[in-house]
């Protein structure tokens, strides 16, 4: 896919993660902590005023932070408590949604390509699932070893965080709407 570098206006950068809460906190208020963190993190990247805070959250507290979550699961994961029948179905449910996302992914792109001029690489659609970031960076090597000169790297990630955050989106309004 062809890529054409753009600059990006600082006013931009950092009215995107504010604009984003407020939108999530409009029709999905549940999932406003989840989004609205994610979002803190891009705007203290992007003011450019907290370049240790944002370097600290970055590295040192995201991998702690990581640790002691693993830790805590662990601890609780227990045989009586993990093999159960609903722990196995929400696996499956799970793996379910993985190949349902990529296939659709690709599928869509693949629709919408009959429609434009300027085909999109339907590997593309396969990067929109929230397994951030990993699916884009294998949509990635997957272009590049069918074409040396396939950059899909920036396409692939942009999907893939716009993928992260409608699924905090959807997940907030499920809640909503069974609570």
């Amino acid at each position: 896919m062809d890529y054409k570098a753009a600059n990006v206006s600082k006013t931009t950068r950092i009215l995107f993660p504010i604009v984003i809460t407020a939108v999530t906190g409009l029709f999905a208020p549940s999932a406003i902590e989840l989004v609205g963190f994610l979002m803190f993190g891009n705007l203290i990247r992007e003011c450019g005023v907290l370049d240790s805070l944002s370097e600290t959250a970055q590295k040192v507290l995201a991998n702690l932070v990581t640790i002691f979550l693993g830790i805590s699961i662990a601890t609780q994961m227990t045989a009586d408590k993990f093999l159960e029948w609903n722990t196995l179905l929400i696996l499956l449910l799970g793996l379910f949604a993985f190949i349902f996302d990529t296939a659709g992914g690709v599928l869509f792109a693949k629709f919408l390509n009959l429609f434009l001029k300027k085909k999109l690489n339907p590997m593309i659609g396969a990067a929109g699932i929230s397994a951030f970031p990993m699916s884009g960076r294998i949509v990635h090597a997957l272009g590049r070893k069918e074409d040396p000169n396939n950059f899909l790297l920036m396409h692939s990630i942009g999907v893939n965080v716009s993928g992260q955050i409608a699924s905090v989106i959807a997940g907030g309004l499920i809640l909503n709407f069974f609570l």
